[in-house]
């Protein structure tokens, strides 16, 4: 996830990194945006977590402004489950440690 005003800069070192996936935040709205050659073009969903959405990471950036953390850590973990299927606890998390289709993944813990 990427919240830095100069990100745009960044994204062609992201891009020789193979960093397939990248999420935007510009002050509104989370952007999704996935590597296609050379540059990165937008997307509604998530390559690397399917059920997720701009919207839904936008909703979910929205809210930590507004209630505590721990509240909102549980709010994401229901949804988690609702949407997935799984207990976070259960599900194993993305990390560089563990390679896809010769890519390193992002760590996610919920």
């Amino acid at each position: 996830m990427d919240i830095t005003s100069p990100s745009l800069d960044k994204f062609p070192i992201y891009a020789r990194l193979g960093v397939h996936e990248v999420w935007r935040y510009d002050g509104e709205r989370m952007t999704i945006l996935v590597l296609e050659g050379s540059d990165y073009a937008k997307t509604a969903e998530s390559i690397v977590l399917p059920p997720v959405t701009s919207k839904v990471l936008t909703d979910f950036v929205e809210k930590i402004k507004s209630v505590e953390r721990k509240a909102w850590l549980k709010e994401v973990r229901e949804w988690s489950r609702e949407n997935t299927g799984t207990s976070s606890r259960t599900r194993p998390y993305l990390s560089c440690g563990q390679r896809s289709e010769g890519s390193c993944s992002p760590r996610l813990t919920l």
